[in-house]
């Protein structure tokens, strides 16, 4: 019996970990902006932007993307490959 990679699941997977990289990359990289929200001094929307989303980022979130993407197919392609190699 011959199982297929599910390229939709490992999509989903690497989707969900791409959010998760964005929320943290966005609270890190505005965390001054938030503690001084939380005094009551709140800066304006667009300096939140301009600090947050930065092109070192975006290569940072595309890179790190293609990495967990790759690492959920050879992991995949690892335990088909176990699972044959125990049914044979």
């Amino acid at each position: 019996m011959e199982q297929k990679i599910s390229h939709p699941k490992i999509a989903v997977r690497t989707l969900l970990k791409v959010l998760l990289m964005i929320v943290i990359i966005f609270t890190l990289n505005s965390w001054p902006s938030i503690k001084q929200s939380l005094s009551g001094q709140v800066p304006p929307f667009n300096y939140w932007l301009d600090h947050s989303f930065k092109p070192s980022n975006f290569l940072l979130i595309i890179g790190f993307g293609a990495y967990f993407y790759y690492k959920d197919l050879t992991d995949q392609k690892a335990l088909i490959e176990k699972q044959q190699n125990e049914i044979d």
